[in-house]
């Protein structure tokens, strides 16, 4: 019994010990390597970013009075011309105000001539006075002139009398004359002043009306400024077009109430020319700075799958948007829409050219991020260039069939082909881009971190990574 499980555990070892060589020969068989070939060729530099079609000059028409919409004369997607009709507001209301303010403008004229004709009066009544003063001071200077008359005689008189040369009746009656001539003067004084009186009253009464007038006229220009106001208001009752264009959203209905209290209300939506759009398209900050007016933009829209349309970078503009921390800024894309294929609202998938090289060296961009297990990696690898900002090691199959390094210097990449600025290769070279290491029925794949993932081809559209040339196997034997 003891030899029978003594010998069936040295069978075990044995198996265990024959199994582990066997797989140790199988793992030290060489991998397939799969290389693709170094290229002369094109190495674009894209900005990806999405945005929303728009038309490129779109006016909101709306209305700056309240009121029920009375008839509609436009629909949807109906082409327009500037200042024709679309729309008309009840305008019964604003036709009353319009006649209330022309009876209120006429009140106040009717008014304005009353005090015209008033200082008019009061002006005539003035020239009067000015011949009733001329009379008044002519018979004060008589009066005055019979008075001096009087006062010598009375004086003459009174000498004769004492000398007793005339009778003291005589001097009495002298007396009473001076007397009742100086009663005259008093008299026609009296008078001078009172035509004066009249004077200045009458010149008061004439500044209080040319007063009065100028009000009257103020009046007068206050209900013109109504009468002007309310016409206004009829007239917008009508609804008129801006530009020329095509009507993109009607938001009113008829007997609908609109109303203008704080914001004009949106009736309709005009577009100027759908043949010329625009994309407005947020590019995150990290990217803004490669961003130029006039580069060249191609996009793909959902509704169209497979075509490419093309634009341009109208605008870089330059207030952020910010949101959840993440710094945004929009960028206007300039597009020709000829077929009127595209519609506004459409979502664009957009790809902006912010570099290119043409006829330069190239090598997949896999093939960067490419390294052979460490049972065929050499103890040593070349030394980078000198001085070089971009540098990579890649790798081409050497002597024996083995990975052999190379440094290069690289420039402009996407995420399917880079440039190569230096190093020991050239076009037709071979470099590795995936390492396969059968075992068994299935393959251990070692490839770089590019290698399964999609990039841009050079016309814009989703390819594979590893990009247009075919790969070329190689198994050591």
């Amino acid at each position: 019994m003891r030899k029978g499980c003594l010998l069936f555990v040295l069978l075990a070892v044995a198996a265990l010990a024959a199994l582990g060589y066997w797989y140790y020969q199988r793992s030290r068989r060489p991998p397939t390597w799969v290389t693709q070939p170094v290229e002369v060729g094109e190495v674009r530099q894209t900005v990806s970013a999405s945005g929303a079609l728009d038309a490129l000059t779109k006016v909101e028409v709306g209305c700056q009075i309240s009121g029920i919409i009375a008839s509609i004369a436009v629909d949807f997607n109906d082409r327009v011309a500037a200042g024709q009709p679309i729309a008309l507001i009840d305008p019964s209301t604003f036709q009353a105000q319009v006649q209330q303010a022309v009876a209120n403008l006429e009140s106040a004229r009717a008014s304005e001539r009353s005090v015209a004709a008033q200082i008019q009066m009061q002006q005539a009544n003035l020239a009067n006075l000015g011949a009733d003063d001329k009379v008044a001071r002519a018979n004060l200077a008589k009066a005055q002139a019979a008075c001096a008359e009087a006062e010598r005689n009375y004086r003459r008189i009174a000498d004769l009398a004492g000398r007793k040369l005339v009778s003291a009746a005589d001097l009495d009656t002298a007396s009473t004359t001076l007397q009742s001539q100086k009663a005259a003067v008093e008299a026609a004084t009296a008078q001078v002043e009172a035509v004066g009186f009249k004077r200045q009253a009458l010149q008061a009464q004439i500044e209080a009306s040319r007063a009065e007038l100028e009000g009257a006229r103020a009046r007068v220009r206050q209900m013109e400024a109504q009468l002007a106001v309310a016409e206004i208001n009829l007239s917008r009752t009508r609804i008129y077009s801006p530009i020329d264009g095509v009507v993109i959203s009607r938001k009113v209905d008829v007997g609908q109430t609109v109303a203008a209290s704080l914001q004009a209300p949106t009736l309709f939506t005009i577009a100027n020319d759908l043949r010329k759009m625009m994309i407005n398209t947020a590019v995150d900050e990290a990217d803004i700075g490669k961003v130029r007016e006039g580069q060249e933009v191609a996009f793909t829209v959902d509704a169209f799958k497979g075509r490419t349309f093309r634009g341009t970078v109208g605008q870089v503009r330059l207030s952020p948007t910010i949101t959840q921390n993440v710094v945004t800024y929009a960028v206007i894309v300039n597009v020709d829409n000829d077929d009127l294929s595209l519609l506004p609202g459409m979502t664009a998938n957009v790809e902006i050219l912010v570099d290119r090289r043409e006829n330069v060296l190239r090598v997949p961009t896999r093939a960067l991020f490419f390294k052979p297990s460490p049972a065929w990696t050499p103890a040593r690898l070349p030394a980078l260039p000198e001085g070089a900002t971009n540098t990579a090691v890649l790798w081409r199959l050497g002597r024996g069939g083995l990975p052999h390094p190379v440094a290069v210097e690289t420039g402009l990449a996407n995420n399917q082909f880079t440039e190569l600025v230096a190093g020991e290769l050239a076009s037709g070279d071979a470099v590795i881009v995936e390492e396969r290491q059968e075992t068994g029925g299935a393959g251990n794949n070692r490839a770089g971190g590019w290698g399964g993932s999609g990039g841009r081809n050079e016309r814009g559209n989703r390819s594979g990574g590893g990009g247009g040339v075919p790969g070329v196997r190689i198994r050591l034997r």
